[in-house]
């Protein structure tokens, strides 16, 4: 599922939002659309950073992921003739 919300304001509001966003990230109480956002303590996670600016518009970003599921490699099996 995917959850979603859309903030405008200026630099120092964006500060506050982040900030606050962050704190209540770590502490396993934020929530998206009512959703709660919990990193996972027993997985690798993967971080990104973008950057894009152009004469248009520009961008920042960044993404946090990891897998809730590992993928297993299938073992071939022998075969004896």
């Amino acid at each position: 599922m995917k959850y979603q919300e859309k903030y405008i304001g200026s630099k120092e509001d964006l500060y506050v939002f982040l900030k606050d966003n962050y704190s209540k990230l770590m502490r396993e109480i934020l929530e998206i659309e009512g959703e709660k956002v919990v990193l996972p303590d027993d997985k690798e996670l993967v971080y990104k950073v973008k950057y894009e600016n152009d004469e248009l518009e520009g961008s920042y970003s960044v993404k946090i992921s990891w897998a809730n599921q590992e993928e297993f490699e299938e073992e071939e099996e022998e075969i004896e003739f």
